[in-house]
C-alpha cells in the first residue's frame, strides 16, 4: 500500500515531460521541434508539413516573391547610368503597325503622351521644323540601339515615331502585337536617351 502510494506522489509531484517530435527528413537530418503552451502557428504549420512529408506528400516550399529584373525598373536604369530627368513618355498596347515591318516604326500618339516636357525647346523646335533626332534607345533586353525620333503631322493628329532601326528592336525583343510597354525618357550628359519596357 505505502509503494502505491509513493509511486502516485511521484507521479503527481514530477514535472510532465516535454513534448518533442523527432523526425527524420529525406537528407537524413533529425527535424527537432518542442512545444509548449504558448507554441505559434508558424511553429504548428511546420509541423503539418513534416507529418505531411512523413506520410509521402510533398509539399511545396512558399517561393519568395520573384524579384523584380533591372529591365522592368526604369529607376534603376537611370541611378546604375549616373543618368536624371526620369519621364514616362507613353504607356500604350503594341499593335500591328508597331510590329509591321514594312514600315519599321514606333508610334506615340500625342493623344496617349503623358507629357511633351521631356523634350526641350530646342529639341522642340527642331522636330517642328521637320528635322528628325538621332536618339539612343535602351531595349527591354538592355541593348542599345542608335535609332530616329521624329515628329509626324497627319491631318489634324501629331504623334512622335521612333524609326530606321527599329525592326531589330522589335526582333531581338520578341514584341507581339497586345503587348503593353511604356517608353521612358532621361537624360545623359543633357543628351535625350529612351528606355523601352514591357510591361
Amino acid at each position: 500500500m505505502m509503494e502505491l502510494l509513493s509511486r502516485e506522489l511521484k507521479s503527481h509531484t514530477a514535472p510532465p515531460p516535454p513534448q518533442t517530435l523527432c523526425k527524420q527528413d529525406h537528407t537524413g537530418f533529425k527535424l527537432r521541434f518542442k512545444f509548449n503552451n504558448s507554441v505559434g502557428l508558424k511553429r504548428k504549420r511546420n509541423l503539418k508539413a513534416v507529418e505531411e512529408e512523413d506520410d509521402g506528400d510533398w509539399v511545396a516550399p512558399k517561393l519568395k516573391p520573384k524579384r523584380r529584373r533591372k529591365q522592368d525598373n526604369p529607376q534603376l536604369i537611370v541611378e546604375e547610368m549616373g543618368s536624371r530627368g526620369l519621364v514616362l513618355v507613353i504607356q500604350k498596347t503594341i499593335f500591328f503597325s508597331d510590329i509591321n515591318p514594312t514600315a519599321s516604326r514606333f508610334s506615340i500618339p500625342f493623344s496617349q503622351v503623358k507629357t511633351h516636357d521631356f523634350l526641350n525647346e530646342a529639341e522642340a523646335k527642331e522636330l517642328d521644323d521637320k528635322n528628325p533626332m538621332q536618339v539612343w534607345l535602351l531595349d527591354p533586353s538592355m541593348k542599345g540601339t542608335n535609332i530616329t525620333f521624329n515628329k509626324w503631322v497627319m491631318g489634324s493628329s501629331s504623334l512622335y515615331v521612333l524609326t530606321n532601326t527599329w525592326n531589330p528592336v522589335v526582333k531581338n525583343n520578341q514584341l507581339k502585337k497586345g503587348e503593353m510597354v511604356q517608353l521612358w525618357s532621361f537624360r545623359l550628359n543633357s543628351l535625350l536617351y529612351f528606355a523601352l519596357v514591357k510591361l
